[in-house]
């Protein structure tokens, strides 16, 4: 189709597995264990943390990494920095 665009979309892994796809505007739960009616709270905000690191890199405001397990750290970290305050 002409003038279509797409979005640029990261995988997001937890526990070795793509839970989601993550880009600027938006984010896709992929895992069949978070699309039920009622996921577990505190797994869903995990994951919807992973999508803010992927979308934070994807504007540049975070570098981008080979690491694929800096997401799990960044999110750790906010996590910490939340139960803090």
């Amino acid at each position: 189709m002409r003038g279509m665009t797409y979005e640029q979309l990261r995988p997001v892994l937890w526990r070795g597995e793509l839970v989601a796809l993550a880009g600027i505007e938006r984010f896709h739960i992929v895992a069949p264990w978070l699309c039920v009616e009622t996921p577990p709270a505190e797994d869903l905000r995990y994951v919807a943390l992973l999508c803010l690191y992927h979308r934070q890199v994807l504007t540049g405001e975070l570098p981008d990494t080979a690491d694929p397990h800096q997401a799990e750290r960044w999110v750790d970290t906010m996590l910490g920095l939340a139960r803090r305050t």
